[in-house]
């Protein structure tokens, strides 16, 4: 495409704009300098319960209250589950909301990323204790997505549970074909749930699951998520989307990952859901290709049993996964869900 000529308007127009944004990030940062010479000495701990762009949501550790916190400019991008130190503002101006400012991350024990639209790995979530991968009949189970789900559950140590909502619409003969593909997953050892945010149908086997953990739902746009999390909390009034008709995928929803408690009872007990934006597809670009085998748990076992360390189990003599896949030890399905991830990661 050739150049485009822009008369004196466009260029001064072009100008006002960018002076106006640098005004606007000087502005910020003039404030956020301001802050920082105006903290307490004392340092607080934390737990991130939201992300608002330049600003955070902290759970402060000991008393429970929430502060909104400005954040240093030099600190890695936080997440929801994320622990930090902060620091209470002296003197806050009359109607200033921001309280503190985060001057610290502390170690964290797991990170969930997921690509932005420029293909660069972005945190989502952290000090995660499990994944749920919501997946349901509309929009179709994709085995494809869950299975590269696994692998970042799996290289990242964060247990992995498969739900499977929206039962209620499935006719006998539908529920009989997902049972048979989603046991695929409960033959490898993987916790399945079976659900209903609308009716409700296997709730007390999801609380359940989510006792005494941190967990973040996770899936395709349209499976329910936020529905399953409404139906949890229902003052959490999370908006819900639907599925295109055009398209029978699903609409995206949540734009701003938020950390929620479930209440405590008799079927649950400190259990905390983080609800992060939907993605349709999940990228692995950021893993060594030899380490998409320790994702594939029944794979792995028998990859151990190959003659050849760097073997690639496609045709090499004495291959333990390709003897295992010819004597129906493992799926043939995962098998090659397995070579597409390696193929994708080329």
């Amino acid at each position: 495409m050739a150049k485009r000529n822009l008369n004196r308007r466009q260029q001064w127009r072009i100008q006002k704009i960018q002076q106006e944004r640098l005004a606007r990030a000087k502005k910020k940062q003039g404030h956020l300098t301001d802050s920082l010479n105006n903290l307490e000495a004392i340092q607080y701990h934390g737990l991130v319960i939201s992300h608002f762009g330049a600003t955070l949501d902290i759970e402060e550790r000991d008393s429970g209250d929430i502060i909104r916190c400005a954040l240093r400019q030099n600190i890695e991008s936080i997440v929801c589950g994320d622990h930090v130190v902060w620091q209470p503002i002296k003197e806050l101006p009359a109607g200033e909301q921001i309280q503190g400012v985060v001057t610290a991350l502390e170690k964290r024990n797991n990170v969930l990323a997921r690509p932005d639209f420029t293909g660069q790995m972005k945190p989502v979530a952290a000090n995660i204790d499990q994944m749920l991968i919501v997946t349901s009949p509309i929009p179709e189970l994709n085995e494809g997505l869950v299975d590269r789900y696994l692998v970042a559950a799996e290289l990242s140590g964060i247990t992995a549970v498969l739900v499977l909502n929206k039962v209620d619409i499935l006719s006998a003969q539908q529920n009989a074909s997902l049972q048979q593909r989603i046991n695929v997953y409960r033959d490898i050892g993987y916790s399945v749930i079976f659900t209903s945010a609308r009716t409700q149908h296997g709730l007390d086997s999801l609380y359940q699951q989510l006792s005494e953990k941190i967990s973040v739902f996770v899936g395709q746009s349209g499976v329910g998520k936020s529905s399953l999390i409404n139906a949890l909390l229902p003052e959490a009034k999370i908006k819900e989307g639907e599925v295109s008709e055009a398209t029978n995928k699903g609409v995206h929803t949540t734009s701003v990952s938020r950390l929620y408690h479930l209440a405590n009872s008799p079927v649950v007990n400190n259990a905390s859901v983080i609800d992060s934006p939907g993605v349709r597809e999940f990228g692995l670009w950021d893993i060594d290709k030899k380490d998409v085998i320790h994702g594939f748990v029944e794979l792995q076992q028998y990859a151990q049993l190959c003659r050849f360390r760097d073997c690639k189990h496609v045709n090499e003599p004495d291959c333990g996964v390709l003897n295992a896949k010819q004597e129906g030890k493992i799926s043939a399905q995962r098998f090659e869900s397995y070579h597409r991830i390696m193929e994708s990661l080329s």
